[in-house]
């Protein structure tokens, strides 16, 4: 996906759109064969092989693959997402090295400088505060119910810790010059990276979605920052405000162009009009196709530098889930790379360009508790979180699965409703700017009333128990993760677990029951309906006897459930080798005759 240019003196041939667009995670500049006379040319307009990249999508199966996991974790993330956006306090700042290739006799101070002139540009432009953004403001009654949007991301070049080998040191911004060849280096896995070569025959490309590893945005010297240049990098006017960057940037963060396939087609964003194909130059305001005004200004169409100025709130959002989901690597990057100090350009909600580095972190109460118990009734209380959006406390009766989920922007929240003596567990979470933070540790409080609760822990006849263990290990998405462990003769709840918190594939959740003599089924389910393994992590299951033997296990690759049948029988533990193909007739059952504690 690429905003492209012609060039007098170069005949661009279809090979070379073909070309320019095959490359989904890595393109190799050496497969791109362009008549090139050594010399720079002026930019007369913009054209695009957009079309043949959805075409090799659809013929290409290694690139459809890898196309398709992208945007599975796209999609994953986004449906776990869907709360209101909030207004943004501490962006995400990811590291960005600039590779300048071909250059003869380079001004290193110079080309330093244009580097920054360019980052500072991404700022403004994804914040939102670039000054020519007064002109949306101007005309945004022409599109009723669209904002312009102001992403939670911020860009800083690297300053620390820089791979070898390329000539910079610590304390020096990630820039090289003549260091690199083509538009993929596997020695900057975790930084976006931006390739700036002379003569490339078009304006800019990137990979529709960007993976980290490695790739980046490849600019043209004639597009790259601003004002007079350094030599033979110089932007040319209509493209001399760095907005090239802020395009080619948009599709690596998953943007498509903003007409998509023209009118009743979809470029993924739900605020975007429909739009039947692309504006050059500088249209007049007003210009309309597929029965709506057209948002020509938009940074992701084909109009001069000066002409774009503002990104709608729908797409900032999918570039922001698409960070978060498939990005993470450039995330944890920043905290070895980046300096104590933003390094330009914009910021997004109130955050600040100083030393933050003090800064209170937005996180979970680091401590809860529970008063004023009553027989129906109880009030929560826990620590306050810096910059929280707002909270989340959810309890549920112990020994059951449901939870009861409320938000509140208070510290404290009455809980009421509740059973006469009765144990409850609940846990608190914070939404900070960036998202929801894990819960807290779960505790229990019970409910006044004569006599003791129930415990909750575990449940069985006999005098006798048997000891048995569970080992589930989680992929990602904990929070899809739940189980719960009954008898099998009637369904009766034995012991529950989850959900988890995200984050931590690998992660091992342990649980040891004292079970009596009774045939028992662990039900473990997955909310979103794509099991443990294998696309998110290497989740399992397994359940052990007292002498830690693997008796029954699950490799986690099931979809919405999946169960463990075993028996214990005088200090034994066997696994009940049930059919698979009876899960359907199994969980109905289960839902139509458990007996809850």
């Amino acid at each position: 996906m690429k905003r492209c240019i012609q060039y007098f003196g170069i005949l661009i041939t279809l090979g070379l759109l073909f070309t320019s667009c095959q490359k989904d995670e890595n393109f190799d500049s050496a497969e791109v064969e362009i008549q090139d006379d050594s010399t720079q040319h002026s930019i007369v307009h913009r054209n695009c092989g957009l079309d043949h990249y959805k075409s090799l999508l659809e013929t290409d199966p290694e690139l459809r693959e890898k196309h398709e996991e992208k945007i599975r974790k796209f999609e994953k993330y986004e449906a776990h997402h869907i709360e209101d956006r909030a207004a943004c306090s501490n962006p995400v700042t990811l590291p960005i090295a600039v590779h300048f290739q071909g250059v003869s006799s380079p001004n290193v101070s110079c080309l330093r400088s244009l580097a920054q002139s360019q980052i500072d540009v991404l700022n403004q432009d994804y914040a939102g505060t670039n000054s020519d953004i007064s002109q949306w403001n101007n005309l945004s009654s022409h599109f009723p119910g669209i904002s312009n949007g102001e992403a939670c991301i911020q860009f800083a070049l690297a300053t620390k810790n820089h791979p070898t080998g390329f000539g910079i040191s610590d304390g020096d911004p990630a820039v090289t010059i003549n260091k690199t060849n083509g538009d993929t280096n596997s020695s900057w896995s975790g930084y976006i990276n931006i390739f700036v070569q002379a003569n490339t025959g078009v304006l800019g490309y990137s990979p529709l979605g960007g993976a980290g590893n490695g790739d980046g945005v490849v600019i043209d010297a004639n597009a790259f920052g601003l004002g007079s240049g350094c030599g033979s990098i110089a932007p040319q006017s209509p493209y001399n405000l760095g907005r090239t960057l802020t395009h080619e940037l948009g599709h690596y963060l998953l943007l498509d162009h903003i007409w998509g396939n023209g009118c009743n087609s979809d470029d993924g964003v739900t605020d975007t009009p429909d739009q039947g194909s692309e504006y050059y130059d500088c249209p007049n305001i007003g210009v309309s196709s597929c029965g709506s005004k057209d948002m020509f200004m938009n940074y992701m169409d084909y109009v001069n530098d000066n002409c774009m100025y503002m990104f709608s709130a729908g797409q900032v959002t999918r570039m922001e889930n698409y960070v978060n989901s498939n990005l993470q690597n450039v995330i944890s990057k920043a905290a070895t790379v980046l300096g104590g100090t933003s390094t330009g350009g914009g910021t997004t909600g109130g955050g600040s360009t100083d030393d933050d580095s003090n800064d209170p972190v937005c996180a979970s109460p680091s401590s809860t508790s529970v008063g004023n118990i009553k027989t129906t009734s109880a009030t929560v209380s826990w620590t306050t979180s810096p910059n929280a959006v707002n909270y989340r406390i959810r309890y549920k009766k112990q020994g059951t699965n449901s939870w009861t989920v409320r938000n509140s922007t208070n510290t404290t929240y009455n809980i009421g409703g509740l059973q006469a003596a009765t144990t409850y567990v609940y846990q608190v979470r914070t939404r900070c700017p960036e998202g929801w933070k894990p819960y807290t540790t779960a505790k229990t409080f019970t409910t006044k009333s004569a006599g003791n609760t129930n415990g909750g822990g575990t449940t069985g006849g006999g005098s006798s128990t048997t000891t048995v263990k569970l080992k589930l290990v989680l992929d990602y998405y904990g929070s899809e993760t739940s189980w719960e462990l009954v008898k099998a003769a009637n369904y009766q709840t034995v012991s529950t677990g989850g959900p988890y918190s995200d984050g931590a594939p690998g992660q091992v959740i342990n649980k040891t029951w004292n079970l009596a003599d009774n045939n028992y089924i662990l039900f473990v389910d997955d909310s979103y309906g794509d099991g443990i393994c294998c696309d998110y992590g290497s989740g399992s299951i397994k359940i052990l006897d007292g002498d830690n033997n693997v008796v029954a296990s699950s490799d986690g690759n099931f979809g919405t459930y999946d169960y463990l049948e075993f028996e214990v029988n005088d200090g034994t533990v066997t696994f009940k080798n049930e059919e698979k193909d009876e899960k359907s007739a199994f969980i109905q059952k289960k839902e139509e005759g458990r007996v809850s504690n």
